[in-house]
């Protein structure tokens, strides 16, 4: 199969049932899929990305990528690109989806339907463009690793929690970190929240963890709504000698589970399932050109690794039910 790489150049409840059907009609034709991730120098979006391509490369699709670079106008340069390339289908997985309606409009008036992957939580603009999302639900995702601390912290014997949260600028990263909060609260833990750290990259979450450390000396937590945010905070409690602060991530990369499977501050992670979000949009899409229909959107369970393993979600809200 000819895989052509492109160069930069130039809500959760939601159950709207899409009637599949497509420009695209022949049987022999080959596929043409544009696919544009956010960035790939994230494990997560490697993950998607490897098994998207092994999954297209098996139906004999041709995939076009874009990488945003982690940046909106490029990003967006580079699906005008694809769109302008005649793509049959579009793949996305984006931080910048209030930025998307032009281009989705244009697929819209091209025929070209338009596969979200990773945010199920968009602006009913969007959802009236596109025909189908999947991802971990990012609110409900937080509130679940808030119901599993709140647990942790009752064995502990506590109540009350100050803590500092790496997150991020867009809606669905804050929505992380609010589901987080919440779950404390509801679960009857008192929730002081020193700080709230808009972070990018690790080495940004490790700066801001060592300002943390140095500026509130009774922080007892960092929560980074991502694999990188609760790493670089992580990184900075070894670095500062500050072990007793305990840290508690999102996205479960290999890496997490590796210095979670030491027994230190690292408590756990939210887990996610990029491979599995990337395999259901390529079954979706099957079912869309064969025109079936199906739901907008559909959700992909988040879990728990902790010192006991993978946890679903129905064990954490079962041992908090106690």
């Amino acid at each position: 199969m000819k895989k052509k790489i492109l160069g930069v150049l130039g809500l959760a409840a939601l159950t709207l049932a899409v009637t599949a059907g497509s420009a695209f009609a022949s049987d022999t034709e080959v596929l043409k899929v544009g696919l544009s991730f956010v960035s790939l120098n994230f494990p997560y979006y490697v993950r998607m990305y490897d098994q998207f391509m092994a999954d297209a490369e098996e139906n004999g699709w041709e995939v076009s990528f874009v990488d945003g670079n982690l940046d909106a106008t490029t990003q967006l340069n580079g699906m005008q690109d694809l769109v302008n390339d005649d793509v049959d289908v579009m793949v996305v997985s984006t931080w910048y989806i209030d930025a998307m309606e032009d281009v989705f409009q244009q697929c819209a008036d091209k025929d070209i339907p338009v596969f979200i992957i990773g945010n199920t939580e968009n602006p009913e603009n969007i959802n009236d463009l596109i025909v189908y999302a999947c991802g971990t639900e990012h609110y409900a995702a937080g509130h679940l690793g808030g119901t599993y601390f709140s647990t942790y912290l009752d064995g502990m014997g506590k109540d009350s929690l100050n803590m500092a949260i790496m997150v991020g600028s867009t809606e669905q990263m804050k929505a992380r970190g609010q589901g987080f909060v919440d779950a404390l609260e509801e679960n009857g833990i008192s929730v002081n929240v020193l700080n709230d750290y808009d972070v990018s990259t690790r080495e940004d979450a490790m700066a801001s963890g060592e300002d943390a450390l140095t500026t509130y000396s009774d922080i007892e937590l960092f929560y980074g709504v991502s694999a990188q945010g609760a790493l670089g905070a992580y990184d900075a409690t070894v670095g500062a000698n500050r072990t007793e602060v305990m840290v508690f991530g999102y996205d479960g990369e290999d890496e997490e589970m590796e210095v979670i499977d030491k027994g230190e501050n690292y408590i756990g992670t939210i887990t996610q399932a990029p491979d599995v979000e990337a395999s259901t949009t390529v079954e979706y899409i099957k079912k869309y050109l064969a025109g079936e229909t199906f739901d907008k959107i559909v959700p992909i369970s988040a879990g728990i690794y902790c010192k006991d393993g993978q946890l679903t979600a129905e064990e954490v809200e079962a041992a908090a039910a106690k």
